[in-house]
């Protein structure tokens, strides 16, 4: 399986008593925005929100 965001971000996971917390840190700075629409979009499928194909930022190419 090919996961795009491991291609530009870092992803760590810290256990917490209630859950986790997952940071994505991007691994170059000009791809900081990329990786922070990418937090949001995985934000707002986890709250069941669906995007339209218009609003959806294309995958960075490799």
């Amino acid at each position: 399986m090919n996961c795009v965001m491991s291609e530009i971000a870092n992803v760590s996971v810290e256990q917490t008593s209630d859950g986790a917390v997952v940071r994505l840190t991007a691994k170059d700075p000009n791809q900081v925005e990329q990786v922070q629409q990418m937090a949001r979009r995985m934000e707002n499928c986890m709250a069941g929100e669906q995007q339209s194909p218009d609003q959806q930022t294309p995958a960075p190419e490799p």
